[in-house]
């Protein structure tokens, strides 16, 4: 069994975004490499950072080695990568692969992090998502070129007032064809369900 792990980091201002991200990719990244041991790792640095994040994690890896995301190794504990950080955002996830295409030539990659109204309960939130909104969502990414795939991850046991319940995760060959897509999107309801989705859009680079 394997558990996915979606971790939003932003620097504070005792580092420069460039140095932060640098310290991420080239320091910390291979602490969680050695130390945690995800089957996949992936890190998305943002061109259009928002509300002081800067870079997206996502990890795959064994279902019996998640707990170390909240009770992390000593080595990885140390690293001053987490001195450096003003907001934190981690949810444990379930994967949904709408639309499975090749990313090879994926250059740019959408992650939206959405928080459900208070008066909606998970259930109908996550119905709705699936059931209504994804379907939408990938017959226009099948009508648009340059764009790859869809993956829709539901937050595990995140509280009512979490801040996100939710991400989804598209990727495409560039921006235009990100725009072209989600501009094709016709309004399902889904909006009306949440309360917040923020996009944060950038370059995905495998680290693992």
């Amino acid at each position: 069994v394997t558990a996915k792990i979606i971790i939003a980091n932003g620097a504070n201002d005792t580092v420069s975004p460039a140095q932060f991200l640098e310290h991420w990719r080239t320091h910390h990244a291979g602490l969680v490499r050695t130390h945690i041991g995800p089957q996949r790792y992936t890190i998305t640095t943002l061109a259009e950072p928002k509300r002081g994040y800067h870079g997206i994690a996502t990890m795959h890896l064994p279902d019996d080695r998640a707990g170390l995301i909240g009770n992390l190794p000593e080595p990885i504990r140390a690293d001053p990568f987490y001195g450096m950080i003003a907001v934190r955002t981690v949810l444990r996830v379930d994967e949904h692969v709408i639309a499975d295409g090749d990313i090879s030539a994926a250059g740019f990659k959408v992650t939206a992090f959405v928080r459900r109204r208070d008066d909606i309960g998970a259930e109908q939130f996550f119905d709705h998502w699936l059931r209504i909104h994804a379907p939408n969502v990938a017959t226009y990414l099948d009508r648009t070129d340059g764009a790859f795939r869809y993956v829709v991850n539901h937050a595990i046991d995140a509280p009512a007032d979490a801040p996100f319940h939710g991400v989804a995760e598209l990727w495409y060959a560039d921006k235009a064809a990100s725009i072209a897509h989600l501009g094709a999107v016709p309004s399902d309801g889904f909006e009306q369900l949440s309360s917040d989705i923020l996009f944060l859009k950038g370059t995905e680079q495998v680290l693992a």
